[in-house]
């Protein structure tokens, strides 16, 4: 028992890890927009972005499979009511590393703006990796390029900015699809673990509630976020107003993973009416 609950134990670092990198890459990759308008090289700077999508992809494709395996583990042992505890230990380290990204987003932004320089040297990404690989003293050449591209995250453009319905309504929302995305997934497996005869169900009832946040995110905030990113570009706008912008949504996204906290056992007891209504069609 003590080895299998080490066992336990270590699959679920492992998938909070694993979650907090997601987040943590998620975040990170709202610099990219930053980077493009510094360079003016915004479909340059959108290239790496879809690296760094991929990152977290591929993270999420070993993650998922883990957490399913620790759902079904814990069932089949009978510690059901741990598993909330440990719903809420993946909740958190998403908050950790959302506010890891946070603090790493002025480096970050230089990272982006250095490297779409040298991917338009390159003209392609594959040969922009084998020039770094095959550069002398290549993980000294990085840790110098992150030394002088450190930077601390700074909040200040967002108290001037003079917009407060703009921060209001895109914080609102930000915060509102953050949670919802953090928490779907998880709040549906709990439910299906809640009521394990109809947990296949329960488990698919998190694609109605992803929907949602994925509907606020498509049609309120990525075409405003897009607007001002492109008014900058011309001129409309001054670049300060962009990362303010950036430091609304990161914010918005470490408040939203905080409510996905509060919002956890609400969202796994509708799933679970969902479930019940589907029973009686």
């Amino acid at each position: 028992m003590p080895a299998a609950g080490t066992a336990e134990a270590g699959r679920l670092f492992l998938i909070c890890l694993l979650t907090g990198i997601i987040h943590m890459v998620e975040t990170l990759s709202y610099s990219a927009r930053i980077a493009g308008i510094r360079t003016r090289r915004l479909y340059l700077a959108s290239s790496l972005f879809s690296v760094l999508v991929l990152l977290a992809r591929t993270a999420n494709l070993i993650q998922a499979p883990l957490l399913g395996y620790f759902v079904d583990e814990t069932i089949i042992s009978g510690n059901t009511p741990l598993l909330a505890e440990a719903i809420r230990a993946i909740l958190f380290s998403a908050t950790i590393g959302s506010l890891l990204a946070a603090a790493l987003i002025p480096t970050a932004i230089h990272l982006f703006v250095y490297f779409t320089g040298l991917l338009e040297k390159s003209e392609s990404m594959g040969v922009m990796l084998l020039r770094l690989i095959n550069t002398d003293e290549f993980f000294k050449k990085i840790y110098q390029r992150l030394e002088k591209s450190a930077r601390r995250p700074r909040l200040s453009h967002l108290l001037l900015l003079k917009d407060r319905v703009f921060v209001k309504r895109i914080l609102l929302l930000t915060i509102i699809v953050a949670s919802i995305n953090a928490t779907g997934v998880l709040a549906a497996i709990y439910a299906g673990a809640l009521v394990p005869d109809y947990r296949l169900t329960a488990s698919q009832m998190s694609g109605v509630l992803n929907g949602f946040s994925t509907i606020l995110l498509t049609f309120l905030i990525d075409p405003y976020a897009s607007l001002i990113t492109d008014q900058v570009l011309v001129g409309k706008r001054k670049h300060w107003e962009l990362s303010a912008m950036i430091s609304c949504l990161v914010a918005g996204k470490i408040l939203g993973t905080i409510l996905g906290q509060l919002i956890l056992l609400p969202c796994s007891q509708l799933v679970i009416i969902a479930t019940k209504l589907m029973q009686k069609l």
